[in-house]
């Protein structure tokens, strides 16, 4: 429970701060949907996932706590990680192209509306855990 306090601590606060910045430049974003497809052809991309996967990986094999909400979050997010890496890895230009029509498709504010949704649940549960268990 300790672990999955911790991560809701870091993870939810980045999470709120990634939606914030779509709200914010959302042109920004709709620029690197459309721009992705060239971004497969850098070096960057090819390490990108495989640090991905490597971090997804770890988090599920090593992380087993289901006691709360936010731990199942947090299972899913690393399996989720391992699903995606290992499309970017095989498939690159692929997921790409989805990325790019998702973007058309305005899957952007469906983007937002989760990370801010599951940012704040994680950040909630991560200090009020830690608030409960400090004052007591």
């Amino acid at each position: 429970m300790e672990t999955t306090i911790l991560l809701a601590k870091v993870v939810g606060p980045l999470l709120i701060l990634r939606g914030v910045s779509i709200l914010i430049d959302r042109r920004h974003f709709l620029e690197m949907l459309d721009n992705v497809e060239a971004e497969t052809k850098t070096v960057s991309f090819s390490l990108v996932p495989v640090a991905l996967f490597m971090t997804g990986m770890a988090v599920g094999l090593t992380y087993r706590d289901t006691s709360s909400l936010a731990a199942i979050l947090f299972q899913l997010i690393a399996w989720g990680m391992v699903a995606k890496s290992t499309l970017l890895i095989l498939f690159p230009r692929l997921v790409a192209k989805k990325a790019r029509l998702l973007g058309q498709a305005g899957f952007l504010n469906v983007v937002c509306l989760v990370t801010i949704t599951v940012g704040a649940c994680l950040t909630w549960f991560g200090y009020s855990a830690w608030w409960a268990t400090a004052s007591s």
